[in-house]
């Protein structure tokens, strides 16, 4: 499966949906990027693993639950890098984790994301882990909407790098 051949994986599949969507940013859409079913095909899965695998350079790899999880897994697997999973909200029960998975002070930590629009999500999960003193040095998305989060990252010193071009599917 080639970069445009994920292309066509998307559209064939139905990944790309056109109506009337409200995103987790907030903003309205007339087309949703269905990232997450297409995770849950092996085929598709391993091929964007793949693809990303090359970009990873932190020490660790990060996703925030839950639509990124299979591809944090995938990249994982591909790299031999242990894999991060950040909640979106602390625990209220058990241990009360914020996060799965060990963190130390001083990594580097490279992010998998589904998709990005304006960045607010994976934003708010740098920020956790900046507070445990772990740098964030790149977030490498599937799709990235193209609206603000590339500019978002750069400006708090990450980079964004999309493995799929959004006009190619609009």
């Amino acid at each position: 499966m080639t970069e445009r051949n994920i292309e066509d994986f998307l559209l064939e599949n139905g990944n790309i949906k056109f109506g009337k969507f409200t995103l987790a940013s907030g903003k309205e859409s007339d087309y949703y990027v269905d990232i997450k079913s297409a995770l849950l095909n092996p085929v598709f899965l391993r091929e964007i693993s793949r693809k990303a695998a090359p970009f990873i350079t932190g020490e660790k790899i990060a996703c925030v639950e839950l639509g990124a999880v299979p591809f944090g897994v995938g990249v994982s697997l591909e790299t031999g890098k242990d894999l991060i999973i950040i909640r979106k909200e602390k625990k209220e029960h058990g241990l009360g984790k914020l996060f799965e998975g060990k963190v130390e002070t001083g990594e580097t930590i490279t992010f998998v994301e589904d998709v990005t629009t304006t960045g607010g999500t994976i934003l708010r999960a740098i920020t956790k882990l900046n507070e445990m003193h772990v740098r964030t040095d790149r977030v490498i998305v599937v799709v990235d909407r193209k609206e603000g989060a590339k500019e978002a990252l750069e400006y708090e010193g990450v980079e964004l790098i999309s493995l799929v071009d959004i006009d190619k599917l609009r």
